[in-house]
This record gives structure tokens, C-alpha cells and sequence, in this order.
């Protein structure tokens, strides 16, 4: 009986991730519809939220500000670019849509994490440099994979998502390389800088992408293009 009961059970892989249900494909795509029609799409929010955050970081790793500028980056990382950032996410995930809660709920919680640590630093509770700098090093990497990761399941979607997150991959990767290496404690900083200039380039595509998403839906046609589906 039970052998039976599993062969009328189907894989689905659908945006909102895989499904295992006696359901067809065409009736879960309905539902998933369904979801996204009742749900205002989160995804301008929480690519302005990520796009502040990772704009005004990526300045002060590039060199346009000092260092010393980090500390002031700690309100908009936590507030905007974290928890603005992760409660998109929680919609999304409402909206059925995988990719995107994915992205901003990882994204939203690395930005607070990096403010809670930037305040650490400021008070001496974390030193600047040494292993802590090491492991900050690791959790920049990692996110590089996460985004990379999130780059490849975009490539269906368009172009605007697609270069934001593939951006993001190399400037997070290039930004961890130097505190992996503790390159950064001797001065050597050219390869976080350009670190810097990827965040913000991809800074610049999230704007662009949330603002097409707004001006599309309120005027009801493709008024900014994005290169694919929404």
C-alpha cells in the first residue's frame, strides 16, 4: 500500500522550491500563482535595502572614504540594508519565491552581522586585526559562494538580478581575500578596493532593478527594461 501511495507522489521543482505532492505540476503551479497574486512583490524593497548597504560599504572598502567612515555605515547596514533587508525576505518567501527570500533573508542577516561587528570594533571589543580579521575574511568568502550560488539559480529570470548577484560573487570573494590572507594588516589593499568597485557596481544594478520593478507595476507595462521575466 505504501509503494502505492509513493508512486502517485510527484517531484516538482518549481520557484518556491522543490515539491513533493500527489498535486500534478500544473495544479502547484496554480497555487504558487495564486500566492504571488495575493502577496505584494517584496523585491524593490529589499534590493534597496541590500543596494544601501552594500553601496555605502563598497565606497569605504574602494578608498573613496577612510576607514574610520565604517562606523557611520552601522545605522543604514542594520536598519535598511538588514532588517528591512530580512523582512523582504519573509514575504518573500510568502510570495512563493525561493530565489528572492533566499537572497535578501542571507544578505539582510550578513548586513547586520557586519554592523554588529563594526560596533564591536569601535568599542575594543574585537580587535581589528589578527585572527578575528581572519575569520572575517572566511565569512566574506562564504557569502562570495553564497552569491555566486544565487547567480546561477537567476540566470532564468533577467539580466538586471543576474549582474547584481554575480557583482556581488566577485566583490564579496575579492573583499575576504585579503583578510583570509592577512594581506590587509600589511597594507596590501588593492585587491579589497576593487572589491569595493564591485559592490558598488552591483549596488548600482539592485537600484536600477527595484526601480524597474516599481515603475513597471505602477504603469502597468515595461516602461525600464530588466532583460527577462520579473
Amino acid at each position: 500500500m505504501t509503494q502505492v501511495t509513493n508512486l502517485l507522489r510527484h517531484q516538482n521543482w518549481t520557484k518556491s522550491g522543490p515539491v513533493v505532492s500527489r498535486l500534478p505540476g500544473e495544479e502547484i503551479e496554480s497555487l504558487e500563482e495564486r500566492a504571488a497574486a495575493t502577496v505584494a512583490d517584496p523585491t524593490p524593497l529589499g534590493l534597496w535595502g541590500f543596494a544601501t548597504g552594500t553601496w555605502v560599504i563598497g565606497t569605504v572598502l574602494a578608498g573613496v572614504f577612510p576607514a574610520s567612515a565604517l562606523t557611520a555605515t552601522i545605522p543604514v547596514l542594520v536598519v535598511f540594508a538588514g532588517l528591512a533587508q530580512f523582512i523582504a525576505g519573509l514575504f518573500a518567501y510568502r510570495r512563493a519565491s525561493l530565489l528572492a527570500a533566499t537572497a535578501f533573508c542571507s544578505f539582510g542577516s550578513f548586513n547586520v552581522l557586519t554592523g554588529a561587528l563594526l560596533a564591536m570594533q569601535a568599542r575594543g571589543i574585537v580587535p581589528t586585526s589578527g585572527d578575528p580579521m581572519v575569520l572575517q575574511g572566511f565569512v566574506l568568502i562564504s557569502f562570495g559562494f553564497i552569491a555566486f550560488a544565487l547567480t546561477l539559480a537567476a540566470l532564468p529570470t533577467n539580466a538586471g538580478i543576474v549582474i547584481t548577484l554575480g557583482l556581488l560573487a566577485v566583490g564579496y570573494t575579492l573583499s575576504g581575500i585579503p583578510d583570509l590572507t592577512g594581506a590587509a594588516a600589511n597594507g596590501t589593499n588593492l585587491i579589497k578596493a576593487l572589491g569595493g568597485w564591485f559592490l558598488v557596481g552591483s549596488a548600482f544594478f539592485a537600484y536600477y532593478t527595484g526601480a524597474a520593478l516599481v515603475v513597471n507595476s505602477t504603469w502597468g507595462r515595461t516602461v525600464l527594461p530588466i532583460g527577462g521575466e520579473p
